[in-house]
């Protein structure tokens, strides 16, 4: 290949593909360079001579005759977020720029932007294909919006025509996409191009002026949630007030806008196969807030994105000028009060007054002369321990004042290695201490010590320090004398310069390697495998069968991955876990043989059992996300936290569900049935024939949660039934207004199991009846769907987004009578990226809590009892007059306490005596309770007193009472006469 003026256009990589400019392609440092990490993705700017200086910080090294080339990275979304990213061929754009030798780069791929795709589905299928929607900034640590410039046309027609010559894709803000795709704005008052930073919108009449052109002119825009009138506008508002015409009216123009970007959407989304255009290399440039239109026409104009300007009164300081910082001269007494001046600082080293710097220090003492003289004499003696040894400094300096220069300068002379009391642990306290390194993750000084018996925690610290230099030590020994690393091509067989750690790893051993990034196990660790009888298997899916076998990175546990897993890895940066069917099928094989070798011989050693699969969530069947997965430490009950409502504070080895914590405080319930399923769903079972492999331990009716009641409720039905709500939404439970549900869910039949028990609802589009959880059973497409929001209705209407779709959320069930295919339905475990939380979630959250200021729970239940148990209908008016306020005691039982007192007339019924009762046989009743024997008792007792008065002659008062015909009764006396 020749250089004609740095004009190479092609190259041809070492797989045999021809890469030219404006190529995507993928580019990577040598396995033991990058440490395992996965491809990153570039596209090839220009091709540079050989010896070209690489970026500053690059690690890339060249032979002498080797291309270079430049290359524009992207960004995989987990190098910008830690959060899980479902999508893997999804990348974000970047203005940043590297400079690696053609030996790096691996091969071809291919990138798009999402608006240049005719079928997404399809070009994601498609193997080495991804696309980009968004632009990250490194420096400013954000990500913009990425359009097409065919797509913008609301700016300068002469700017517009500017940035289609040069740039493909615009980069700004996402605020600002919906004010740059909209219909060409200009100022009503100049006729010129109004941007949305220098003019206002009348609320009104729709149109824009410059701020600059009103009279008076306006000095900012109005605040966020104002909203601006201009004077014609402003004053048919008043007449129109002023005559009771005005009326509230929705925008009328939002509906012509909004086709106007469909269509405008609809034209650019028309896919071609020319190549992006490019200015200088770049297809992009920012265009967004702090962009002046008018810059961009000019080719020099920076194309990186920009954040607000940190320069202005609000963050630069006044610094006032040399003259304002000149101080009056102030009198010799005052000054001398003052002390000294602290604004000029001399420099460090010299004396008072010399260079005419004034003092801010005052000397109250100086190392004596011949100390130094003594510590430099120590210094240069050869003993034991090396000069900077903080032993030997002290001993110096204890020896000089208790003995002298000259006596101290013999004494160290014959000093000894036992005089510095070294700190020398023994192999068996190095290996205590490095566990204790390891177990604590850090030193602690204290916990070693008390291992260590003899050793004090200073000790300890000390060792420390003399531990990790030898770590650091021998590290730099083996970087000096690395190996070199040489493979089968040409190019790289160079000397590494300053290796990190993982370039160690790399010996003579793996010479024999046939990639260029020498990430493929060779022969010779195969025959190395076969003569030592171990089986090479991939880490990733267990398969024994591969062409070739690939390096593991090192967060996955094992040395090979096949080949396919091995490439999947380092092209899109995720591994499948899921198990081969060969791998299945070896494993069976080799067990089944084990097992007849072992009966056979009679000495065999059993058979290790495979590790435990972790099982799917219960309630969703699915692995991922794999970070949200948690599982009681008790019964093994799998779940993710979203599907079963963990927070993120209880997750962990120790969580505990519910039925299991249960079990210790016995709070609810012991027995777990649903209160809202029928008792028995047998009937419904019996009817679905499931397949062998779903039968499982746990399902989603394995989801319960406690009711205020002490009792049990499935999640999927108390979600479903509308009355029902919850205290702990994060939770899920307590799980409250079981008792609110209404009668006709109660009553009416299930067509599934045809039972009148168990409360049901109806299928969303034809109303047929069914529990929640025989509809499950079934097979009934559960999930939710959004509605446009009615406010004035039903009072205030809850609008709630996710992912794409924004309204009333509702929960919906259907029957296998229905197609669904062009409906937008989300599952009940669909995860939005964005909130990090399931559709269930996201609902119970936003329709089924509970406020916590809604009163308290016992209160809430006390609330629900009055509702349902039955009213005592009493004669409110005879109750009114009846009431009394004076009274001591009950002229029937003779009690002086009561809640009310009451007067009736005194020819009222005695109380009926229930021992006078007889029943169908003849027979007396003679149970009688405590109550009714103390009531009688006290009746008997004012009989008697009667008739002593009577005999006794004083019947006056008697008599007179009579004749009044009213009497005190207190409450339950007067109860039990009505």
């Amino acid at each position: 290949m020749v250089f004609n003026g740095y004009k190479v256009t092609s190259a041809k990589l070492a797989n045999g593909e021809i890469v030219a400019q404006n190529d995507h392609v993928y580019v990577s440092l040598p396995w033991s360079e990058r440490d395992g990490t996965p491809y990153n993705i570039a596209r090839i700017i220009e091709f540079l001579p050989p010896n070209t200086s690489p970026k500053k910080g690059s690690r890339a090294v060249s032979s002498g005759s080797e291309i270079m080339v430049r290359l524009s990275l992207y960004y995989r979304p987990p190098d910008v977020s830690l959060r899980p990213m479902n999508d893997f061929r999804l990348l974000f754009a970047a203005i940043h720029t590297d400079i690696q030798p053609i030996s790096n780069v691996r091969g071809k791929c291919y990138v798009r932007h999402k608006d240049r795709i005719d079928d997404l589905l399809k070009w994601k299928k498609l193997p080495d294909h991804f696309y980009f929607v968004k632009f990250y900034d490194p420096y400013i640590k954000r990500d913009f919006e990425v359009i097409r410039t065919e797509s913008v046309n609301n700016i300068p027609q002469d700017v517009k025509k500017s940035l289609m010559s040069r740039y493909e894709y615009l980069v700004t803000e996402r605020e600002m996409v919906a004010d740059l795709t909209e219909a060409f704005r200009s100022c009503c008052v100049c006729d010129k191009w109004a941007s949305y930073q220098e003019s206002v919108k009348c609320e009104a009449c729709k149109k824009h002026y410059h701020m600059s052109c009103l009279t008076p002119p306006l000095i900012g825009k109005p605040a966020k949630g104002y909203s601006w009138f201009c004077i014609p506008c402003s004053f048919q508002r008043h007449k129109d007030v002023e005559s009771e015409k005005f009326r509230f009216t929705t925008n009328g123009s939002s509906t012509t806008t909004a086709k106007s970007k469909q269509k405008a959407k609809n034209k650019i989304t028309a896919t071609d196969a020319r190549p992006d255009v490019t200015f200088r290399g770049w297809p992009w440039r920012y265009f967004g807030v702090y962009t002046t239109p008018e810059d961009t026409l000019d080719p020099e104009d920076a194309i990186f994105p920009r954040a607000a300007t940190r320069v202005g009164s609000k963050y630069q300081a006044n610094v006032p000028s040399w003259e304002e910082q000149e101080k009056p001269h102030l009198p010799g007494m005052i000054e001398a009060e003052a002390g000294p001046s602290r604004h000029g600082l001399m420099e460090r080293g010299y004396e008072p007054g010399e260079r005419k710097y004034e003092s801010t220090i005052d000397v109250r003492s100086r190392p004596d002369e011949e100390l130094n003289k003594y510590m430099e004499d120590v210094r240069l003696l050869k003993l034991a321990v090396p000069a900077h040894d903080v032993e030997r400094l002290n001993l110096a300096i204890d020896l000089y004042t208790s003995l002298g220069r000259e006596k101290a300068i013999q004494s160290m002379r014959k000093t000894k290695l036992a005089d510095f009391k070294p700190i020398n642990f023994s192999d068996k306290e190095t290996a205590i201490f490095e566990a204790e390194l390891e177990r604590n993750g850090g030193l602690e000084t204290h916990e070693t010590a008390k291992l260590l018996n003899n050793r004090t925690p200073a000790e300890v610290l000390r060792f420390s320090y003399i531990w990790k230099n030898k770590q650091l030590s021998k590290e730099n020994e083996a970087l000096r004398h690395h190996h070199k690393v040489s493979t089968s091509h040409a190019r790289q067989n160079k000397t590494l310069g300053a290796p990190s750690l993982g370039r160690i790893r790399v010996t003579s051993s793996l010479a024999n390697h046939s990639d260029d990034e020498v990430s493929l196990y060779g022969n010779d660790f195969i025959k190395e495998k076969e003569q030592e009888k171990e089986i090479i298997k991939c880490a990733a899916c267990s398969t024994r069968i591969s062409s070739v076998w690939w390096r593991c990175p090192r967060t996955v546990q094992g040395e090979t991955m096949c080949e396919d897993c091995g490439s999947n890895y380092r092209k899109y940066g995720v591994i499948s876990f899921v198990k081969s069917e060969d791998s299945k099928k070896d494993i069976k094989k080799d067990a089944a043989q084990k097992k007849a070798k072992g009966d056979g011989s009679g000495t065999a050693t059993p058979v290790p059992l495979p590790p435990p699969k972790l099982p799917p969530c219960a309630n969703c069947k699915k692995m991922e996300p794999k970070a949200m997965m948690a599982r009681c430490k008790n019964c093994t009950y799998s779940v993710h936290s979203g599907c079963y409502g963990i927070p993120s504070q209880d997750m962990g080895s120790n969580w505990e569900c519910d039925l299991c914590l249960n079990a210790k405080s016995e709070e609810n319930h012991l027995e777990p049935q649903c209160v809202l399923c029928p008792r028995d769903l047998t009937p419904i079972t019996s009817k679905i024939k499931r397949k062998s492999n779903q039968h499982t331990e746990f399902d989603l009716l394995s989801a319960l949660k406690p009711t205020e009641g002490r009792r049990w409720a499935h999640i999927l039905c108390s979600a479903y039934i509308p009355e029902v709500g919850y205290s702990e939404p994060e939770r899920m439970k307590t799980v409250e207004g079981v008792m609110e549900v209404s009668e006709d869910k109660w009553e009416n039949q299930c067509t599934l199991c045809n039972q009148n028990d168990g409360a049901v609802i109806g299928c969303t589009d034809c109303g047929d009846l069914f529990h929640p959880a025989c509809a499950w059973l079934s097979g009934y497409k559960m999930g939710f769907e959004f509605s446009l929001a009615k406010p004035g209705r039903h009072g205030q209407v809850i609008v709630t987004k996710f992912k794409d779709s924004e309204g009333v959320m509702g929960p919906g069930l259907w029957c296998k009578s229905h197609d669904l295919n062009e409906r937008v339905i989300y599952d009940l475990w669909e995860i939005d990226p964005e909130q990090n939380e399931t559709a269930l979630q996201i609902y119970i959250s936003s329709y089924k809590a509970i406020p916590p200021h809604d009163s308290f729970a016992t209160l809430r239940k006390a609330k629900r009892l009055e509702n349902h148990l039955p009213h005592i209908i009493i004669n409110d008016h005879n109750q009114q007059q009846s009431i009394i306020r004076d009274c001591q005691i009950c002229e029937d039982c003779d009690i002086d306490v009561s809640p009310l007192w009451h007067q009736v007339d005194s020819d009222f019924q005695d109380i009926k005596d229930e021992r006078m009762d007889i029943d169908d046989n003849g027979d007396v009743n003679n149970q009688v309770d405590d109550k009714e024997t103390h009531t009688n008792t006290n009746h008997l007792k004012r009989k008697a007193d009667e008739m002593d008065e009577l005999m006794n002659g004083k019947n006056d008062n008697l008599e007179s009472k009579k004749g009044k015909g009213k009497k005190n009764v207190c409450h339950l006396c007067w109860f039990n006469y009505r």
